[in-house]
């Protein structure tokens, strides 16, 4: 008995329709690829975003009075207050003031630029170059009268410290501070991309926190009593109010099929005591 086989169309046939699918199944590993890569770059550029937002805020909302001190388009320097306390007496030419409880780890992190205590009109006089030296007499504070406290917390054991001159007088508010540059430029954990940095001026330490951003990313200034938005700050920084922060980050690596790296834009309103009076 013969056996019947395959006919040469049937095999033709055959091979049309396996090449077919076999395409199909091409594109869609190859789209599917496509996808997951552009979403791992979606996801690169919104956490480097998030965590540059992250290191800022904290220390943008703390700024005082006059504590604006440059601004443009791609960087802003600001004093950032680190530890309050209160003016307490005057030991060897020094001023001793009663610390506040504080952040324990960020006032051992930080170093003075400066200091700033409170007149009798309720301004704020600034004393730059300054120091904070731990170990001040606490009796120098309790011995007055009447007595200043010097307060302690579970966190935070009773201190005060020595600062600068003897140019508070007794019982003004006073508080340490750090004078603080962010600023978008080059970076060098990525050659020919752009990062944001961070600058301390009482130390010269400067460190690059997240890269990379668009060219696109910058910081606007709010302005007036409602808030408005300017690209460039005006001649009075006092009159600022707050910056709008422009995080445009980018991606590493440019996704596969597509010609350059992709964005993710975050835009949030900062809003600090910068006002002068």
């Amino acid at each position: 008995m013969r056996r019947r086989g395959f006919t040469m169309v049937e095999l033709t046939v055959s091979l049309v329709i396996a090449g077919i699918i076999g395409v199909a199944l091409a594109r869609l590993v190859i789209n599917q690829s496509r996808f997951v890569s552009l979403q791992d770059g979606l996801m690169r550029a919104r956490s480097g975003a998030r965590s540059a937002l992250a290191v800022m805020q904290d220390e943008l909302r703390m700024v005082s009075d006059s504590g604006l001190q440059s601004a443009g388009r791609d960087s802003i320097m600001v004093r950032v207050p680190f530890v309050f306390g209160v003016a307490c007496g005057y030991s060897t030419g020094q001023t001793v003031v009663a610390l506040l409880p504080a952040d324990s780890a960020s006032v051992a992190g930080a170093a003075a630029s400066g200091m700033a205590w409170r007149d009798s009109l309720g301004n704020w006089q600034f004393v730059e170059p300054a120091t904070l030296t731990a170990g001040a007499p606490t009796n120098v504070c309790t011995g007055q009268t009447p007595a200043i406290a010097v307060v302690s917390t579970p966190d935070w054991a009773a201190q005060a410290a020595y600062g600068t001159g003897t140019a508070p007088r007794i019982g003004s508010p006073v508080y340490f501070y750090q004078v603080v540059t962010y600023r978008f430029g080059p970076s060098v954990d990525l050659p020919g991309r752009r990062a944001l940095w961070r600058a301390v001026a009482s130390t010269g330490a400067r460190e690059e926190l997240v890269a990379p951003f668009d060219e696109t990313a910058k910081f606007q200034f709010l302005v007036g009593t409602v808030s408005t938005v300017r690209t460039s700050p005006p001649a009075d920084l006092d009159s600022v109010l707050g910056v709008r922060v422009r995080l445009v980050a980018a991606s590493d690596q440019t996704p596969s099929g597509h010609s350059g790296p992709v964005t993710f834009e975050l835009n949030t309103d900062i809003v600090f005591r910068n006002h002068a009076h």
